[in-house]
């Protein structure tokens, strides 16, 4: 009886470690969570961010930027109300068709290589001036917009299509 007791405990562990990373570290959040690719089309068709609220979730839906192809990248973030989690998918829809979905844990300003961060700088400073800018960095690519209304700056850091950091200035 106890064997039996032991072996269902380790069943139980087992599946209760495989179904968690599972969620957490492999695979993409959209698979999940529909609202994710729904939110990605409706900023892609738009062309504008959108903020979603459904439950304890708020999805902050970006468009970041297009490729010279005419893809556009767009970063859906999905915050808890309670905590301060982040789930990150990042999207390239090309002709109305999602081609590639991956998820981030971002590496925000400290984490970024060091040589980029005198980029981001002169980013902001173009961004300031003529309202958008753009640079790149060693497979890194920071994209600066200017706030319509205001003086502010967003600066977008993308490795690949990840959005590895977001800042405001």
């Amino acid at each position: 009886m106890k064997s039996i007791f032991k072996i269902l405990i380790f069943a139980l562990i087992a599946f209760s470690v495989t179904t968690v990373s599972a969620w957490t570290l492999g695979g993409n959040y959209n698979k999940s969570d529909s609202n994710f690719n729904k939110l990605a089309m409706r900023v892609y068709n738009s062309n504008s961010s959108y903020i979603f609220t459904q439950g304890a979730y708020t999805y902050n839906a970006i468009p970041i930027t297009s490729t010279a192809s005419g893809c556009k990248i767009i970063s859906i973030i999905r915050q808890t109300q309670s905590f301060s989690n982040k789930d990150i998918e990042n999207y390239k829809i090309c002709n109305s068709s999602i081609s590639d979905v991956e998820n981030t844990n971002p590496a925000g300003w400290n984490n970024l290589p060091n040589g980029i961060k005198p980029l981001i700088d002169s980013v902001i400073a173009e961004t300031r001036q003529y309202g958008k800018a753009s640079a790149n960095y060693n497979g890194y690519r920071v994209i600066g917009k200017k706030q319509v209304y205001g003086n502010a700056v967003y600066v977008y850091v993308l490795n690949g299509i990840k959005l590895e950091a977001m800042m405001r200035f």
